[in-house]
């Protein structure tokens, strides 16, 4: 009886091992049924999106008034197709010098900031701020921007061999350009002006006749240094920091028709010329009230306060004044341009670098960004959203063109082209706007063909040697050069002089010898 006892025991304990397995399969595949991987279209489909992600990420200038709703298109996107969200906050352009940095040094919460040769990218990337990228990374997050995007893009981005940016596949095809009031030029008779060093006689007439305008309102950073930089690069071959700095400077060019190694010191006998006779014209300008007096303080870009009627004189690029031209339509105002070319009639095409995203070193959510800034970049609808705003609202398409929808004029668009800081989509996308009038598309063809490619469009130099040193004419640059741009200092050969021996005194010596040290190397493997 106890054997058999035993037997039954041993049944009951079996079956019920085996009922508890049973159990625990069937649970196991339930929740794994319940929780089934989640792939996003146009991607790898070994990719798992079923984590939602919030993506944070940084542009630069100030939100149209718009975006909130923009935003809440976008974010409905995104999370439709890779189940993610982002956040977009600004930096001002009158913060961005201090701004920039200090974000990325503060360990705050982001996955992106917007990267450029001109902004940040190489300084940052030789710090540390930006996570390296490699192109495995980038064929499986971002199959879409790796198909559009050529390998010299991917070449030039490349910092110590490596890549720390997503450059856009689209360079802008564009010039410095000065924008004026052509009828306040043709009301006060100054003759038609063709060269900005040629643009006294206008600015003379604004100071005499309009009370309630300047004839120069600038900004404290981007038209700081844009009044006496259009001077110098039309006497000049076209000039470029060596380092790529991108607030003062480090007082050392190259120039974009440099075929051998060759820097320029500021003061050397090639160029020291050309800055002076720039920087008297400048001074000359602000002791006659040309430039207002309030520049280091003022964060209102010079092409706002033209929109304003504050300024008879703008700065900016044959991209970034679509806006001023069609406003400027609006309100009946006839505006003149004056594409800056060097003393050949030639500008460096822009490289893929000029615009573009890096992620910042801390991200927790590489893979989602990558994949977001994908379809933001090369997926249509998206890149017209962001790029263009909301159809029906801020823009239509009509003729094959981009026009505004009825009752929206370029003064009142809440998302205005261009404005919104977006410039790494792909523009090759865009149709033409129908605000182009003849004067714009024939400037656009003369700029296509004044652009050369610079040899030196890929140079990065490597600055583990001389970080110190660069920040400290960076800071030297920036006390004692950039005043004289404005034309606020008594004299400007003993400004000259002075900023001589601060730049001699913070080491402008070792990172000339540094540079062609690189150079050298550059060009001996470019010609290989």
């Amino acid at each position: 009886m106890k054997k058999n006892f035993r037997l039954l025991a041993l049944i009951l304990t079996v079956c019920f091992v085996l009922s508890t397995v049973l159990v625990s399969m069937f649970v196991v595949g339930f929740g794994a049924q319940t929780k089934a991987k989640r792939t996003a279209p146009g991607f790898d489909p070994s990719i798992d999106v079923s984590k939602p992600v919030k993506i944070v990420g940084y542009l630069l200038g100030d939100a149209p008034a718009e975006f909130p709703n923009v935003m809440k298109e976008l974010n409905k996107k995104l999370q439709k197709d890779i189940n993610a969200t982002m956040e977009i906050n600004y930096i001002g352009w009158g913060d961005l010098n201090y701004k920039y940095p200090l974000i990325l040094a503060s360990g705050e919460n982001v996955d992106w900031m917007y990267a450029a040769n001109w902004c940040f990218y190489f300084q940052e990337a030789a710090k540390g701020g930006f996570k390296e990228l490699t192109m495995d990374m980038i064929k499986k997050y971002m199959p879409r921007h790796y198909k559009a995007t050529p390998s010299v893009a991917w070449q030039e981005a490349k910092v110590k061999g490596k890549i720390y940016m997503i450059p856009t596949a689209t360079p802008d095809r564009k010039a410095d350009v000065v924008i004026l009031r052509g009828d306040l030029r043709e009301k006060y008779k100054v003759p038609p002006i063709k060269k900005y060093n040629d643009i006294e006689p206008f600015l003379a007439a604004i100071k005499k006749n309009e009370k309630g305008m300047m004839p120069m309102n600038l900004d404290n950073q981007y038209d700081l240094n844009s009044v006496m930089w259009r001077l110098l690069v039309e006497k000049t071959d076209y000039l470029e920091d060596v380092a790529r700095v991108s607030t003062g400077g480090t007082g050392l060019f190259t120039t974009i028709y440099d075929t051998k190694p060759k820097v320029y010191y500021i003061m050397d006998k090639e160029i020291l010329p050309a800055f002076k006779e720039a920087a008297k014209k400048v001074k000359s300008w602000y002791d006659k009230g040309y430039i207002n007096r309030n520049a280091y303080a003022n964060k209102v870009r010079s092409k706002d306060a033209f929109d304003q009627g504050k300024s008879a004189v703008a700065f900016g690029n044959s991209q970034d004044i679509q806006s001023n031209l069609a406003n400027a339509k609006a309100k009946g105002w006839k505006v003149e341009i004056i594409p800056i070319f060097d003393k050949r009639g030639h500008r460096p095409a822009d490289p893929y670098i000029n615009n573009g995203v890096a992620l910042v070193a801390k991200t927790k959510n590489a893979e989602r960004t990558l994949m977001a800034l994908d379809i933001i970049m090369e997926e249509k609808s998206y890149n017209y959203l962001v790029y263009f705003g909301i159809q029906g609202k801020n823009y239509i398409i009509k003729n094959n063109k981009i026009d505004l929808p009825k009752g929206v004029t370029a003064d009142n668009n809440t998302y205005p082209p261009d404005a919104a800081g977006f410039w790494f989509t792909n523009k090759d996308q865009f149709l033409p706007l129908a605000s182009w009038d003849d004067n714009y598309i024939a400037l656009r063809n003369t700029i296509k063909k004044a652009l050369v490619s610079s040899p030196l469009s890929s140079f990065s130099l490597d600055q583990t040697k001389v970080k110190t040193e660069i920040a400290n004419l960076n800071s030297v640059m920036t006390q004692y050069y950039n005043p004289i741009c404005l034309g606020m200092v008594k004299n400007v050969d003993e400004a000259f002089a002075t900023l001589d021996k601060k730049l001699k005194a913070a080491g402008v010596d070792k990172v000339k010898a540094e540079a062609l040290r690189q150079l050298e190397q550059y060009f001996k493997e470019r010609n290989q």
